[in-house]
């Protein structure tokens, strides 16, 4: 099978395009071929098209007399994204499997995917884009026979840490190691759903090449449930081992504060302080035997395993240092 994967080094993406170079697949990825060092290194049997994703004319022309029996795109951010994937792959695939995200739903008592999504005035900007997108190609695929299969990840970990209030980056591990609390939105007793990229990627690998999800759309999300006090523990034990201290920002408040809203977006953090669990049934009868491998514990101390190897990987942010501080400072009494 030829394949195709968009990105193909990220967080999410570089599992999948092991995974299926483990499973025998002819594997191509098309990125900019930049070094990140805080990206795993593509494996060397991989074919890399190298093209800007931004850049319609570049990739039209690097993809030029090329055909793929699946099409997995982890760069469809928005409509406009979608629009030109649409033109890139139709007649091109059998099979095009849009990357999205379980936030285009809102918090439901047990998330599936006839869930509730957030309308379009309601998202913030990274939401409404995938929503976008999913309508977009939906409507294709309804009138013009597009080859779209939906796939949703939901907070997936593999060279990132788990954060209630911060970014994808070493700054809130940083700020711990150097006798600074946790910030937690909300209570953190609300269960969450945490999964690693392994376990996304196995799910994934029933979905590619399967022509009868076509017309589908799937979450593939792991069973592994934990409240965000809990695997802040785990984060702050594995990286200095002893007890975190966590400050807790009142559920009204964080709705409230400028420069915690300045850090997420307002949906972003409602859902970070709501329980975040889901209904894997779909996912399951397509693959029976796929399950989750990775707890809680696995997953915090694979990333810091990764961030270890190389210091330069452990990216600090100065502006989310100094905002998250003016949080500490605002509500640690709060906690007192």
């Amino acid at each position: 099978m030829k394949l195709l994967i968009t990105g193909g080094y990220g967080n999410i993406s570089w599992w999948c395009t092991k995974n299926a170079l483990d499973m025998g697949y002819d594997v191509y990825v098309l990125n900019r071929e930049q070094t990140l060092l805080t990206r795993r290194a593509i494996p060397s049997d991989v074919k890399i098209i190298n093209a800007d994703y931004r850049d319609f004319k570049s990739v039209e022309e690097a993809l030029e007399g090329l055909y793929f029996d699946v099409v997995c795109d982890f760069l469809c951010f928005s409509k406009e994204n979608a629009e030109a994937a649409y033109e890139l792959f139709r007649g091109k695939t059998k099979q095009y499997i849009l990357i999205s995200t379980e936030s285009v739903f809102k918090r439901d008592y047990i998330v599936s995917e006839k869930s509730q999504k957030y309308t379009e005035n309601e998202a913030s900007p990274y939401i409404l884009g995938k929503l976008q997108a999913e309508i977009f190609l939906t409507e294709k695929m309804r009138t013009e026979k597009f080859p779209l299969t939906i796939v949703r990840p939901g907070y997936t970990l593999d060279t990132i840490l788990p954060y209630s209030i911060g970014h994808n980056c070493f700054t809130v591990a940083n700020r711990y190691i150097n006798n600074k609390p946790i910030l937690i939105a909300g209570s953190g007793e609300n269960k969450w759903t945490f999964t690693h990229s392994s376990d996304f990627a196995n799910g994934l690998s029933a979905v590619m090449g399967n022509l009868s999800t076509v017309g589908e759309d799937f979450n593939i999300i792991g069973d592994t449930v934990t409240t965000f006090n809990d695997i802040m523990g785990i984060l702050a034990k594995t990286l200095v081992d002893k007890e975190p201290e966590l400050i807790h920002i009142p559920y009204n408040e964080c709705l409230l504060s400028p420069v915690l809203l300045s850090i997420m977006p307002a949906d972003l953090v409602t859902q970070r302080m709501e329980k975040a669990l889901f209904d894997n049934s779909k996912i399951k009868s397509l693959s029976p035997q796929w399950k989750t491998k990775m707890s809680a514990q696995d997953i915090v101390t694979s990333a810091i395993k990764w961030l270890n190897e190389d210091e330069r990987r452990k990216r600090i942010n100065k502006e989310l240092d100094e905002k998250l501080e003016k949080l500490t400072l605002r509500y640690k009494d709060y906690n007192d």
